[in-house]
């Protein structure tokens, strides 16, 4: 299964529509900023790749950085992969004024762009989708996971710094701007709390649990998912 060769056909057909939901799960993964989000979204790939042996567990692929360069192939958007990377999002009052002084609206033309793939790439399944809303977009479609990571502001803020290769101080501005433009973007198109774990299947603390163990907890639900259809 190639994901990206379907998303690309999606974006140049845009009178095509996505094809039916294959029925297939798929995780979603929110995160705090500096809770590790990429780094478990990879861990929970390598772990069903290895440990399972069920059709369905195989193929898995992440996207992340790779859903925002596959949206930035439409030659429409117009953003820049550093703030779709760094999942950018003013407030609709400011980003009205700005539409109106440049005459387009950027901000909304990338968003609406990136919610179409997510779904698209759910539809398709085998996906772990990081960030970009995805638990929120993809809120009607019962074959999801949902997962929520949340840390202590200190790790965070180490994480963050390690990341970015910066000082404390910046990696902490850096850490709570990414924070609210996530949180902005959820209140503004789902009008709907991120932080509220009623919207997730499962939360973790990832000061306190392994990657590892979070990714074997995750992959032991997908493979619960899929068992019947053997």
């Amino acid at each position: 299964m190639n994901h990206e060769a379907i998303v690309r056909e999606f974006l140049k057909n845009r009178t095509s529509a996505p094809p039916p939901g294959s029925g297939l799960p798929f995780v979603t993964i929110s995160r705090q900023a500096g809770a590790g989000g990429n780094t478990l979204a990879h861990q929970l790939v390598k772990t069903l790749s290895s440990r399972y042996t069920l059709n369905a567990t195989s193929g898995w692929e992440v996207f992340d950085q790779k859903l925002c360069t596959l949206v930035l192939e439409d030659g429409k958007i117009k953003a820049s992969l550093e703030s779709l990377l760094a999942e950018e999002y003013v407030s609709e009052i400011r980003q009205f004024v700005g539409d109106l002084l440049s005459g387009q609206s950027r901000q909304y033309a990338a968003y609406k762009r990136i919610f179409e793939v997510v779904r698209l790439l759910a539809s398709i399944g085998k996906v772990v989708l990081v960030g970009r809303a995805a638990a929120f977009v993809t809120r009607d479609m019962p074959q999801g996971i949902r997962v929520r990571l949340v840390a202590g502001e200190a790790e965070r803020i180490k994480n963050m710094a390690a990341l970015l290769r910066v000082h404390a101080e910046d990696a902490e501005a850096a850490m709570r701007e990414q924070d609210l433009s996530r949180a902005r973007l959820v209140r503004d198109y789902f009008d709907a709390d991120v932080a509220d774990p009623l919207h997730y299947h499962m939360v973790f603390n990832t000061e306190k649990m392994p990657m590892a163990e979070i990714a074997e907890v995750i992959a032991e639900r997908v493979a619960a998912r899929v068992r019947p259809q053997r």
